[in-house]
């Protein structure tokens, strides 16, 4: 099923978020940070995804990462950036790769 968006209108001088998204785009460097992030929240997303399935709570997932759940919900919100030794830890307690 398809959402339909409302139209609204925007006060004078305002633009829609897509119209300035674009906007902002145009630009290399921060066309190169929003790619950036993308994959950033593609990384968090996944691993949300894998918990979920694997039906663990934060606290599970950290327990079997060796780790603490404060940790896992830092990941999770995007508030941290875990490195590499850290997400592989954490891919091995879901039982997933990093890459295909």
């Amino acid at each position: 099923m398809q959402r339909k968006h409302k139209k609204i209108s925007l006060p004078r001088g305002y633009a829609p978020f897509e119209e300035v998204k674009r906007r902002l785009l145009r630009d290399k460097k921060t066309r190169e940070a929003y790619e950036a992030l993308r994959l950033e929240d593609e990384v968090i997303s996944a691993m949300i995804q894998a918990r979920i399935t694997h039906k663990l709570s934060q606290a599970q997932l950290a327990r079997k990462a060796n780790m603490h759940q404060s940790a896992i919900a830092r990941f999770e919100s995007g508030y941290s950036n875990p490195r590499l030794d850290t997400l592989v830890r954490v891919a091995a307690a879901l039982n997933v790769h990093l890459i295909k």
